[in-house]
């Protein structure tokens, strides 16, 4: 399972020496041998061969070329009234208008707690066919028996498998995020905040801000709520990775992911990042095994809320990742590398007021690959 005190590699080296401590250098994600129903594992998430390194809200800009869509977003947003009694309502009360249930949810979720994690990964052995399974996936399907009494306990074996059940991490292994001038989250302060009570209200928080940035615009892409299952299959196993949300156009193309979780980013910071991965791996693999070739070539975000606080992360990789992905086959060193920005703290009218023309000017863009 994963270690929930050991950072995730931002270097290759990094990555080398744990691979080599766990016996996996001629491993890949298509020879690893996985267990049935098997939690993800630390070998496993190592074999996507992902680094991820944190950058500060305010260096986003310099990764992502919005020049075309960011003003373009600003005058947009400045021509709603419902945006300026938005970013009133940080030091007053809600006003009526389009950002108020935003503004609302955004409030709940700094007044509930809770410490559960979500996996959202299932990592499973992908069956191969020998003739008595055939015969044996033939058999009829045995009915349940609704007249007798069911066990006091489940059948381990459908057990659903999860990330993690952890406890938090610790500071003295994994390292906090970088600061950022719109957290309000000191290093060793994050007792003051504690996870919220339902991940569904961060999830509504996030979408719902979202909706109201982009509502009155007539664009070709929206935000959706619907919880999909991203899909990766390689030779000996595959794994299904749930999404929170997503930005798609018409045809279903998802342009951008989105993620939330229920406490702080420091408090699972892990665990969050190896399903992250999982679900960019698995829209990399749907997109490039799709027939519709359009889909392949385009920016890959995830757009995550953790409690009060918002992060974009962006993905890097070249033609050798995919085909390690598809084959893998290691060819000039393949990797992922995952861009962390933020956070911006949903709390503090600042760091809103960038951050919404940012999203729209995101959406924007995404109208156009």
């Amino acid at each position: 399972m994963v270690d929930s005190t050991k950072a995730i590699p931002d270097s290759f080296k990094d990555w080398q020496d744990e691979v080599n401590l766990l016996g996996l250098g001629t491993q890949t994600i298509h020879n690893i041998q996985l267990k049935s129903a098997s939690r993800v594992s630390r070998e496993q998430f190592l074999m996507l061969r992902v680094l991820w390194k944190e950058h500060t809200s305010s260096e986003f800009l310099h990764y992502v070329n919005l020049n075309q869509w960011l003003p373009v977003a600003k005058q947009m947003l400045e021509g709603l009234s419902s945006w300026e009694k938005y970013r009133q309502s940080f030091s007053s009360s809600i006003q009526e208008g389009t950002f108020a249930p935003a503004r609302h949810y955004q409030l709940q979720v700094s007044q509930t707690e809770q410490d559960d994690f979500g996996g959202g990964v299932v990592f499973t052995p992908k069956i191969h066919m020998t003739r008595s399974r055939t015969q044996a996936a033939q058999l009829p399907i045995r009915q349940p028996d609704f007249t007798t009494t069911p066990p006091r306990q489940t059948n381990p074996a459908f057990e659903t498998p999860r990330i993690d059940d952890e406890p938090d991490i610790s500071p003295r292994t994994s390292s906090p995020s970088p600061p950022s001038r719109w957290s309000t989250i000191k290093p060793g302060d994050e007792f003051m905040y504690p996870p919220t009570k339902d991940e569904q209200i961060v999830n509504t928080a996030l979408l719902v801000f979202l909706d109201s940035i982009t509502l009155h615009f007539n664009l070709s892409v929206g935000w959706s709520l619907h919880r999909m299952a991203l899909t990766a299959e390689f030779t000996n196993a595959k794994f299904e990775a749930r999404t929170d949300g997503y930005l798609s156009d018409h045809s279903g193309d998802i342009k951008a992911i989105i993620e939330v979780k229920p406490m702080l980013r420091q408090k699972k910071k892990p665990q969050i990042l190896i399903q992250e991965s999982h679900q960019i791996v698995a829209g990399l693999l749907t997109d490039f095994r799709s027939p519709i070739t359009q889909r392949r070539n385009k920016p890959r975000l995830i757009i995550s809320q953790d409690r009060q606080e918002i992060y974009i992360s962006l993905a890097e990789y070249n033609a050798d990742y995919i085909t390690y992905l598809l084959t893998g086959e290691v060819r000039n060193n393949p990797f992922l590398v995952m861009r962390q920005f933020g956070p911006w703290n949903t709390n503090s009218s600042g760091a809103m007021a960038e951050l919404g023309p940012i999203l729209l000017a995101l959406t924007l863009y995404a109208e156009h690959y």
